[in-house]
C-alpha cells in the first residue's frame, strides 16, 4: 500500500448492487412529426427533418412502443441527431393525449403538452442525449414532445425517415450489477443562516434535503462529496444539524473531500479557530484522513478512485514534489487500473464566476499521464461539463473529462467567460451527478431535484 493510503484506508467496494437480470433496448419511433405555427393546418409527417424553434413556434412529436422490459425502468434516454443548432436549448415534455397520428397531425390539431420534464443544451451538430426517465415509467405507448428552451433558436434533427440517424429511445430495465457513484459539492447551509429556514430552505438556497432525497432512488455504491459539504466554516455542530439530517443519512458510504469553507475560521457555527478543519475531520472520521493528510484512494468495482485536497496551504502545497503530489504518483503507480477517477474541490477548468484555478494542475497532469478518465470538482455554484483535455487546455480523446458539480444545495451563481472545451453549462437546477461504472467505460447523468428539469447524460469509454 502506498504511503498515506492508510490515512483513510485503501478501500475496496463491491462491483455493484444486487444481482439480477438487466436489459437495454434501443427503440425507433413508430411515428414522428413536426408542427409549426407558420403553417398551422399543414401536416409535415413525411419530412426527413424535424425540429424546434421559438419564433415561429415549432415542436416535434415522437411516439415509441416500449416492450419487453426486464423489470422496472432504470433509465430512459432519448437520442436525436442535430443537423442545425442555431439555438442551444431543448426541452422534452409528455403529451396529454395519444390521439394524434403522423400523417394527420398539424399545429392546429396537436394535443396539449405537459410541463417540460427534461431540458438540456445543444453544443452543435451530432448526437444529443436527453434523460427522459421521468417520462418513461412502464411498457406501453410513450409520446414525447420536443420544444425550444432558453437560449432559444432553430434546432433541426433527423426524423425517423432518415434511417441510421433516426431518433432512438434507449431504455434500461431490470437490475444492473454495475456500481453507481453519486457526487456533488457545495451542499449544506449553516443552521444559523436565515435561509436554513428550519431545514426547509428557501426558493433560492439551502436545498441540501432535496438533493439528498435523490440518493435514495439511485442506491449508489458510494457517495462523493466534492468539498464545502457544510457552510459557513464546516463547524462540527453545523455538520450535525444541517448536513447530518440530509446527506448524512448516507454517511456509511460517503467518501468526502474538503473544501475551502472547511478550513476558514469565521463566518459560521462552531468554527475551528485553528484553521485545521476540525469539524470536517471530526464529523467524517477516519475515512477523511487527518489534517495535513486529507487524501486517500479506494476501488469501486474495477475503477480506481482518488480523493484529493486542493486547499494546498493545508497539505504542504500541491506542486511537484509536495507530500500530496508524491503520494499521488506513488498511488497511481501502485494501482494501474484501466479506468480511474479523481475528485477535489477547486476546478482546474471553469466558466463560473471565479474561473479556472491552477491549484491542482500538477495533480491533473499526473492523472493524465496515468490514463485517468474523469476529474470531479465543485467550488463554483453551477454545473459544467468539459470535453476530455490535457492540463494545457488542448482537447484530446485521451485527455481527462472534468465535471464541475457545485449543485448540492447552496445558492446558484452566474457564469462568466465560457472556457474552451466547455460542452454544457447550467445554473438553473440543483442536483447530483450519477456515474455508472463498468469495466471499460462509464455512463453519466445529471439528476435534478423535483421541480427542476435540466439533464445531461451520455456515455464514454476508458482509454
Amino acid at each position: 500500500m502506498p504511503a498515506g493510503a492508510a490515512a483513510a484506508g485503501l478501500l475496496c467496494l463491491p462491483a455493484g448492487g444486487a444481482s439480477g437480470t438487466a436489459r437495454t433496448a434501443t427503440l425507433k419511433p413508430v411515428a414522428d412529426a413536426l408542427v409549426t405555427s407558420a403553417a398551422p393546418v399543414r401536416n409535415f409527417g413525411r419530412t426527413r427533418k424535424i425540429g424546434v424553434d421559438r419564433r415561429p413556434l415549432e415542436r416535434t412529436y415522437l411516439r415509441f412502443r416500449v416492450r419487453g422490459l426486464a423489470g422496472p425502468v432504470r433509465r430512459a434516454t432519448l437520442r436525436i441527431y442535430a443537423t442545425q443548432a442555431g439555438g442551444h436549448g431543448l426541452s422534452v415534455a409528455g403529451v396529454r393525449s395519444h390521439n394524434w397520428s403522423e400523417r394527420r397531425i398539424t399545429f392546429a390539431t396537436a394535443p396539449r403538452t405537459d410541463p417540460a420534464a427534461a431540458r438540456t443544451q445543444i453544443s452543435g451538430r451530432g448526437w444529443v442525449e436527453v434523460d427522459v426517465s421521468r417520462l418513461v415509467r412502464r411498457a406501453g405507448t410513450v409520446d414525447l414532445v420536443l420544444g425550444s428552451a432558453a437560449p432559444s433558436g432553430k434546432i433541426a434533427f433527423y426524423s425517423r425517415e432518415s434511417g441510421r440517424l433516426a431518433p432512438r429511445l434507449v431504455v434500461a430495465s431490470g437490475v444492473s450489477s454495475d456500481p453507481v457513484l453519486a457526487a456533488a459539492g457545495n451542499i449544506a447551509c449553516d443552521p444559523t443562516a436565515p435561509e436554513f429556514n428550519g431545514r426547509n430552505g428557501t426558493a433560492t438556497d439551502c436545498h441540501q434535503k432535496a438533493t439528498s432525497d435523490l440518493l435514495a432512488g439511485l442506491k449508489p455504491a458510494a457517495v462523493l462529496t466534492l468539498g464545502d459539504a457544510q457552510y459557513g466554516c464546516g463547524g462540527y455542530s453545523a455538520y450535525q444539524q444541517s448536513y447530518g439530517p440530509s446527506w448524512g443519512r448516507y454517511l456509511s458510504i460517503t467518501h468526502p473531500s474538503p473544501g475551502n469553507h472547511d478550513y476558514v475560521t469565521t463566518g459560521g457555527s462552531d468554527c475551528d479557530a485553528t484553521g485545521h478543519a476540525g469539524g470536517y475531520f471530526g464529523y467524517f472520521g477516519a475515512p477523511a484522513g487527518r489534517f495535513g493528510v486529507s487524501y486517500y484512494s479506494f476501488d469501486v468495482g474495477r475503477w480506481h478512485i482518488v480523493s484529493l485536497d486542493s486547499q494546498c496551504s493545508a497539505v504542504g502545497g500541491c506542486g511537484a514534489g509536495s507530500p500530496e503530489e508524491a503520494w499521488l504518483r506513488a498511488d497511481l503507480a501502485a494501482n494501474p487500473a484501466k479506468c480511474m477517477l479523481a475528485y477535489w474541490h477547486y476546478p482546474v477548468f471553469s466558466s463560473g464566476i471565479e474561473g479556472s484555478r491552477r491549484d491542482a494542475a500538477t495533480f491533473w497532469d499526473d492523472l493524465d499521464k496515468a490514463g485517468a478518465e474523469i476529474v470531479l470538482s465543485a467550488h463554483e455554484h453551477d454545473y459544467e461539463r468539459f470535453a476530455p483535455q490535457h492540463v494545457n487546455g488542448s482537447a484530446s480523446v485521451r485527455g481527462i473529462r472534468e465535471f464541475v458539480v457545485g449543485t448540492g444545495g447552496r445558492v446558484r451563481h452566474a457564469f462568466s467567460t465560457v472556457r474552451a472545451n466547455s460542452q454544457i453549462r447550467d445554473n438553473s437546477s440543483w442536483g447530483i451527478l450519477e456515474l455508472t461504472l463498468n469495466a471499460s467505460g462509464y455512463d453519466w447523468r445529471f439528476v435534478p431535484v423535483a421541480g427542476n428539469t435540466f439533464t445531461d447524460s451520455d456515455s464514454a469509454r476508458c482509454y
